[in-house]
This record gives C-alpha cells, sequence and structure tokens, in this order.
C-alpha cells in the first residue's frame, strides 16, 4: 500500500469529509483495546471548547517539547496534508507510517464501521506509543462527551471559549452545548477560557462532580496585552503561584492572548512537572509557535490574511483582529462557508468590515454554492461578487478597485484550497514551528 492509497482510504471512512459524524465511544475503545491500548502509555492533555482549541493544543505542545518531553500532538482538520493531524515533537508523521497504522488497523475498521476521525485517531495514539512520547496533546474533534479523543486518563483538560457549533450533534441552545464540552473534565486539573455565567456554572459543577480543580480566566487566571503589532504580541500572564511577564507571542488577534494564557496554564497546573522556577523554556515555547490558517498574513502590498473561522463567534473575532491590526484600511473579503454551519451569522459577522465581498466555494463537497450565500443577503447590498473558486476568487481580489487588506475566511476547506494552491497542490505538511513553514509566497 502507498501513502496516498492509505490516506484515500482513510478518507473515504464514513466522515471522511465531515458529513456524518456519528459521536461514541464504542467504536474507538474497540480500536484501541485491538491496538493494546496506546493511550495508556503516556500522559493526556485534551484540550475542548469552540474556537481557538488548535492554538492552545499546538502553544502547550510547543511548551512541553521546550522543556525537554517528547510530545505527541493531534489536531484536525488538516490543510494540506493529512500528516499535519499527527506530530511528534512538531514533525508530521512520516509517511511510511501513516501506512504502516493503516495497515495495522486493518479490516478491524471496517468491520465496526469506524468514522475517519475515529480511525486517524486510533492511528495517532498508536503512532505516539511506537514513538515513545510522554506526553500526548489531544484536540477534540466534536463536542467531547462522546468525541473518539476523550480516552485514557487525561492529566489536564482545557476547555477553550464555548460558542455556538455543531448544534444538530450537540444540542441548539448553549447550555446544552456546554454540558457535551465539559464532559472532558473527568481528571487531573482543568482549566478554562472566561466564559458566559451559565456555562461557568456548568464548568464549575462539572469539575466539582469529577473531583477535579478548575483554573478559571477572570477567577484565578490573567492576561493582559502589553504590545501588539503585526510581528506578535506581548503578554503579561498570571494563575495561582505564579507570573510570567512580557512573552511573546507570535500569532495575530486578540483572541490568542487568551489562549497563550490557556496553554501556559495548563502546563503550570501539572505541578508534578516540577516546573517551578526557570520559565525560560514555557517562554521560548511560545514564542517559536506557528499555526497556519489563523489570522495568518502570507502576502504583503497587498496584505493577505487567511484565518479559518467556521462559525459565528470566529468571525467575529476575524473583523475585530481585522479593524485593530488595519483600521481605516479598504479591506476585501473572500468567504466561503460550509453548508452545514451558521452561514447567516457568519456573514452577518464579516459584512461590516468588507468594502468588498467576494463569496466563492471551498472544493470540499459540503462547500455552499455562492449563489446561495449571496440569497442570504439583501438584494440591495452592492459590495458582493461572486467566484466558482478561490483561485477566481483571488484574481477578482488583485484586480481593481484593489483593496489594501484582503482576508480570506468562512472555512478552514477555504483557507486550505489557497494553502494547497500556494504549494502547487503537493502533499506538503504546514508547519508549526515559526520559521519552518514552506507554504509562504502565494503573492510572489
Amino acid at each position: 500500500m502507498t501513502y496516498a492509497e492509505a490516506v484515500s482510504r482513510l478518507l473515504a471512512l464514513r466522515g471522511g469529509e465531515q458529513a456524518g459524524m456519528r459521536p461514541g465511544l464504542d467504536r474507538i475503545e474497540a480500536l484501541l483495546d485491538a491496538l493494546g491500548h496506546p493511550e495508556r502509555q503516556y500522559s493526556i492533555i485534551q484540550v475542548g471548547g469552540t474556537n481557538g482549541k488548535g492554538s492552545v493544543a499546538v502553544m502547550t505542545a510547543a511548551i512541553l517539547k521546550t522543556l525537554g518531553r517528547r510530545v505527541g500532538l493531534y489536531t484536525s482538520p488538516h490543510l494540506c496534508s493529512f500528516r499535519e493531524r499527527i506530530r511528534v515533537n512538531g514533525r508530521a508523521i512520516p509517511e511510511d507510517d501513516v501506512v504502516d497504522g493503516v495497515e495495522a488497523l486493518g479490516t478491524l475498521v471496517a468491520r465496526l464501521d469506524a468514522t475517519m476521525f475515529e480511525a486517524a485517531t486510533a492511528l495517532a495514539l498508536d503512532h505516539f506509543a511506537r514513538e515513545g512520547v510522554e506526553w500526548a496533546v489531544l484536540e477534540v474533534g466534536m463536542g467531547g462527551r462522546l468525541d473518539a479523543t476523550t480516552v485514557g486518563v487525561p492529566r489536564a483538560s482545557v476547555i477553550t471559549r464555548i460558542d455556538y457549533d455543531h448544534q444538530a450533534f450537540l444540542g441548539w441552545r448553549l447550555e446544552e452545548i456546554a454540558r457535551e464540552k465539559a464532559a472532558i473534565i473527568r481528571s487531573g486539573h482543568a482549566v478554562a477560557a472566561a466564559q458566559v455565567p451559565e456555562v461557568v456554572e456548568i464548568l464549575v459543577g462539572r469539575a466539582g462532580e469529577a473531583g477535579v480543580p478548575i483554573w478559571l480566566h477572570g477567577r484565578h487566571l490573567r492576561v493582559m496585552v502589553r504590545a501588539r503589532d503585526l510581528s506578535g504580541q506581548r503578554l503579561d500572564l498570571s494563575g495561582p503561584g505564579w507570573e510570567l511577564s512580557d512573552c511573546f507571542v507570535p500569532l495575530l488577534g486578540g483572541f490568542q492572548a487568551e489562549n497563550a494564557l490557556l496553554a501556559v496554564a495548563a502546563v503550570k497546573a501539572l505541578s508534578a512537572m516540577d516546573l517551578q522556577g526557570d520559565d525560560r523554556p514555557v517562554r521560548e515555547g511560545l514564542a517559536r509557535v506557528s499555526w497556519p490558517g489563523r489570522f495568518e498574513v502570507i502576502g504583503r502590498d497587498p496584505w493577505v490574511i487567511l484565518d479559518g473561522a467556521h462559525n459565528p463567534a470566529g468571525a467575529q473575532a476575524v473583523a475585530g483582529a481585522l479593524e485593530e491590526y488595519f483600521p481605516g484600511s479598504g479591506k476585501t473579503l473572500v468567504v466561503g462557508i460550509s453548508s452545514d454551519k451558521d452561514r447567516a451569522g457568519i456573514l452577518k459577522a464579516l459584512l461590516p468590515v468588507a468594502n468588498r465581498l467576494i463569496l466563492t466555494a471551498s472544493s470540499n463537497p459540503r462547500a455552499t454554492p455562492p449563489e446561495e450565500l449571496r440569497a442570504l443577503l439583501p438584494p440591495s447590498e452592492s459590495r458582493v461578487e461572486l467566484a466558482s473558486d478561490v483561485v477566481q476568487a483571488l484574481s477578482m481580489a488583485l484586480t481593481p478597485p484593489v483593496t489594501p487588506i484582503i482576508c480570506v475566511t468562512g472555512s478552514l476547506f477555504l483557507v486550505a484550497d489557497m494553502l494547497r494552491q500556494a504549494a502547487g497542490g503537493r502533499d506538503i505538511p504546514c508547519e508549526v514551528e515559526r520559521g519552518a513553514d514552506s507554504i509562504k509566497g502565494l503573492l510572489r
């Protein structure tokens, strides 16, 4: 079996493009049992919530690596290569190991009717055991209670800001969604972002039921932004018994300040790791992290920004960041949204900052046709243009009247199309360490 065949086999499984998702733990537990329970061979940090999960996970992993630990990182979805989902010490899983992992799962996947995400999770956890990782940082795919990453006995659980997303699976009320996501709190120590009062109550209640101490941003954790520009931001971070001043984080967007706080707090909560004293590795880990497609600048003159915001809260954060970093500058927004998302809510959040709005569709089968997105806007809205795909959309954005800022957003699948275009369609993993990303120069 070749690497391409192995990836094709995975993506052909149920939910390969995230359609037909099927929450539940029976199948992942059966897969892990057949593999000899690799999740028991290392310590786990699980990261759930709505927006910012991947950013927190990659920062946590970077800090642990800099502290001298061997670290596995599992995130989703991927942008340019399936290998991005599974990393050890920042390096994407080799192609041969993907093949070996798919072959190890064999016919069990078909017999269990496992989903793509379940098979990929089992592959990742087995790879981490084979590679001798000490810590595995796992980003929740959807929800938490029935997500395939909710396995083993976590040493720490991190909950980012909880908002509306995947309502068809998680519930239509924020409290229902919060209960699903809070369920990952089951052992170790919990760390949570600032939340609305009803969500705080659910998180604190869940932690109490599980007998898990919890640190909350706004109660136990603090972050202050010293300075922020297009090179990154300098932050003061503090929590119970610890304080780090003037930390540099190269990730852009105000939302990344809280994400950095959660990552550091998660590591600090693990007192058994003897992290008191020298905080230089923590600072170094934060300073070198990269997270492609999340308010990422890939071009200048005009500025080109990619952000995979795919729900109204994420779209609001992108709109706010565009206004903060580029006040008074004209902005063209290239927007594509998956059909199962709150398309009207996303457009409503983005429209106020757009001088031009180019609606398009990613190559993903779930992409909404641009004509359908246009129908969600008032017929009198004159700023709207339609493009069949991201290549045409970018060409239109670079045709007069060109604005100083171009932002591609609304879906990670659309961002992935942009990055794959830059890579010439090749299977090249995006890197997660600053200065190592090989996919730049889209507009060169």
